[in-house]
């Protein structure tokens, strides 16, 4: 899957979703007060739309990718729109590059995409990254991320809220789902 990724930043076919305008959940959570700014971080954040919208909003936002020509991209626009974001270029499977904790975590799509090994190793790297408190918003499709497999990879770190959620209506029109988290006070 990493080559598609690859082809797709470098030689921009990126989906217009991906380059265009934030994640209508994201903003109705910031701009509702839910989520107050802080330390952010976008997980896969490709071209960083998300992440250039959180600096908007005042949030201290890093931004992580595994496509060097998307970092690239994210830089050039992060930019142009007048905003401070850290990107990073590094694998969520086994982070390297990146330290210390979030108030919130971003991932609209990266989980989705990784298959069952990649999805033990991200859980694995991404939750040192949330302290009690952070919340986590997390987007993917329906028919391979189910909400029963978040809630047994998070469900004993996070407290899970489904915010968002539409059924499937055939190949062109996926279901997906936004859950909410927020991370549990760890027990002695």
């Amino acid at each position: 899957m990493k080559w598609f990724y690859e082809l797709t930043f470098r030689f921009s076919f990126v989906p217009i979703s991906l380059v265009f305008g934030t994640h209508t959940e994201l903003a109705k959570l910031v701009e509702s007060g839910c989520i107050s700014p802080g330390r952010a971080i976008d997980l896969g954040c490709g071209t960083g739309k998300d992440a250039i919208y959180l600096a908007r909003q005042g949030f201290e936002v890093t931004g992580v990718d595994f496509i060097p020509a998307a970092i690239k991209t994210a830089r050039q626009k992060a930019q142009a729109a007048g905003v401070e974001v850290t990107f990073i270029q590094d694998d969520l499977t086994n982070l390297r590059h990146v330290r210390g904790t979030f108030d919130l975590l971003l991932d609209f799509g990266a989980l989705n995409d990784l298959n069952q090994k990649g999805r033990d190793s991200y859980v694995h790297n991404v939750l040192p990254l949330a302290h009690p408190g952070s919340r986590y918003l997390l987007f993917g499709f329906q028919k391979s991320l189910k909400a029963s497999e978040v809630e047994r990879r998070f469900g004993e770190h996070f407290s899970i809220e489904t915010i968002a959620r539409k059924s499937s209506k055939g190949i062109f029109s996926p279901g997906y789902a936004y859950h909410l988290m927020t991370r549990k006070e760890e027990n002695p």
